[in-house]
């Protein structure tokens, strides 16, 4: 079990890494519930991080956090000694916010790269809506770095496709290679052929009504044309016999 844990914390400090840039030494954002969880079960957060993650950490916490824990009074006095013992994080609000909205404000572009530590099981889903956080809980008394969730993992997607994805001077460049390598010619552009139109129904004229009157002149017409031929065809044959 505890070999698969640390393959699991192993692949996901990688994933983080490549994906969104985290790398040593790492800062950690620390709420009362953790150090609550931590003390219960006997961590010494200052101690089992590094260890944990295999490399140096910072720890942080907020203004807004303390303000909590101080509000809480004996029920936190605990993890207000511990959390005391941190830096303290930047979260521009003049008057106390719960920690909760405090450490979303200060992870909602997570410049810093921070890794969220937290026991809070609504704002530990609020974490996982974030894209690039890691997120940081004690079970089974120890400290665990859970997987990367959905949301990081889009992103991530998104990423590798543009990595993997060629620039178009990296196309020209592969034409290039293939033209002087395979002797490939540049692909012309197909000239289109003109397809023969019809008659533009427009221009044509449309087909005049003749009267009966315009009709009967024109049979009499054909009719002399007719006779007048067969009259010359038949003075031809007679002038061919006389002169046999």
């Amino acid at each position: 079990m505890k070999g698969k844990r640390q393959k699991n914390r192993k692949k996901c400090l990688l994933f983080y890494k490549n994906f969104f840039k985290f790398s040593p030494p790492y800062s950690v954002l620390i709420d009362g519930t953790f150090c609550k969880a931590a003390l219960q079960n006997k961590i010494n957060i200052r101690d089992q991080m590094p260890k944990y993650l295999d490399a140096e950490v910072k720890y942080f916490t907020t203004k807004c956090v303390l303000a909590e824990c101080e509000a809480l009074g004996t029920l936190l006095y605990g993890p207000l000694k511990v959390l005391r013992q941190f830096h303290v994080q930047p979260c521009k609000h003049d008057t106390p916010k719960p920690a909760t909205k405090c450490i979303r404000s200060v992870m909602k572009r997570n410049k810093h790269k921070f890794f969220v530590a937290t026991q809070d099981p609504e704002f530990t889903e609020l974490i996982r809506s974030l894209s690039g956080v890691p997120l940081l809980f004690i079970a089974f008394n120890t400290i665990i770095l859970e997987s990367p969730a959905e949301m990081s993992k889009s992103v991530a997607h998104e990423k590798l496709e543009r990595r993997l994805a060629p620039t178009d001077f990296a196309m020209s460049q592969i034409k290039e290679l293939k033209r002087e390598t395979f002797g490939e010619e540049i692909e012309k552009k197909k000239k289109k052929k003109h397809k023969i139109k019809g008659k533009n129904p427009l221009s044509c004229k449309k087909k005049k009504k003749r009267t009966a009157e315009e009709i009967q002149m024109l049979k009499q017409k054909k009719k002399r044309k007719k006779t007048k031929k067969q009259k010359v065809t038949l003075e031809t044959i007679a002038a061919m016999e006389n002169v046999s």
